[in-house]
């Protein structure tokens, strides 16, 4: 999906598009509907429901997904899906290659530079950032629950439509970062480095803020705000990281994508365990001061990360 973007829409535009924005979104529904399916439907039902929905999302892909370098002019722009269709797209090129010479040949030939990728401090800016960004975003949403009711003494499913509040700020922050990037490269005419860093910093240092504030909330007003300000911060910095694999590996975004977002599995694995582990340490989950110790980590974390983008992230294309 990553990789096919650049096919639809132009950098710098793309970017006032957030790819995974609607991920918050069906967090948001998930948390409001699936507890009543579940309720009328038996548990099973989710695995049917959520299947049923990949299965429409993939119809929604063969339809109009895989076209899109021929919508933009391509004489073949379509994704081959299996081995034999990818034999018969690459026999209907061998005339063209044979009339425009080796070079070409070469270049339809050519491996992704997963060695150069892997090699380059632009991808792994954003490795990190993604890893930064996930261990944050995982303490908040896994341990969420448990934050109401220990900390908060309230029970998470008590508070109704209010809880997807913080999900849907987020969706909604995820769109302005790249809404805010766009500006600030195409009206204010910055470099394309730059806002994809002013953004990052605006979003991650806010976020950091936000994270140091939610400890301190004591009732139902000040934990859902503070919940809903660190999530929806931490989508707008995405108008940063998140992109950047497009703008400096157009052809090759959605294997950036995939390289960053493994790290951000990892950071949500590693995030939980390390939170229960602090919060234990400290006494329990009733501890204050165990969340603090927690909040104080992720923080860092995400500091790091921000300096490491401002300091190694790129704005022009690094990979042909």
């Amino acid at each position: 999906m990553c990789s096919r973007v650049p096919s639809y829409l132009p950098i710098p535009a793309h970017a006032n598009f957030q790819l995974l924005a609607g991920m918050y979104l069906g967090s948001a529904a998930a948390m409001l509907v699936l507890p009543s399916v579940a309720a009328a439907f038996g548990p099973a039902s989710l695995l049917r429901l959520v299947g049923l929905l990949g299965l429409s999302w993939l119809a929604m892909w063969l339809i109009v997904g895989r076209d899109a370098g021929a919508r933009r002019g391509s004489a073949d722009g379509r994704i081959p899906l299996t081995a034999m269709e990818a034999e018969k797209k690459s026999d209907r090129q061998q005339p063209l290659i044979r009339a425009n010479g080796s070079a070409s040949a070469a270049v339809v030939a050519a491996p992704p530079p997963w060695g150069r990728m892997l090699r380059s401090s632009a991808v792994w800016a954003i490795v990190v950032n993604n890893f930064a960004f996930h261990y944050a975003f995982y303490l908040v949403m896994n341990w969420l629950p448990t934050y109401f009711d220990s900390v908060l003494r309230l029970e998470l499913a008590s508070l109704g439509v209010l809880k997807t509040l913080p999900y849907l700020v987020m969706f909604l922050m995820s769109n302005v970062g790249g809404w805010l990037g766009d500006i600030l490269i195409i009206s204010r005419q910055h470099n394309v480095a730059a806002a994809r860093k002013a953004v990052n910093t605006i979003g991650m240092v806010s976020a950091i803020v936000s994270l140091m504030l939610m400890p301190s909330a004591t009732g139902m007003i000040s934990g859902v705000l503070t919940t809903t300000l660190t999530m929806g911060t931490l989508g707008l910095s995405r108008g940063g990281f998140s992109v950047n694999h497009m703008d400096i590996a157009p052809k090759y975004a959605g294997m950036v994508m995939g390289i960053s977002n493994t790290a951000g599995t990892l950071a949500g694995v590693i995030g939980v365990a390390v939170t229960g582990y602090i919060l234990d340490a400290a006494g329990g989950a009733s501890s204050l001061a165990g969340w603090w110790r927690a909040h104080l980590l992720a923080s860092v974390i995400l500091l790091g990360a921000l300096m490491v983008f401002n300091v190694f992230a790129k704005g022009t294309k690094q990979f042909d």
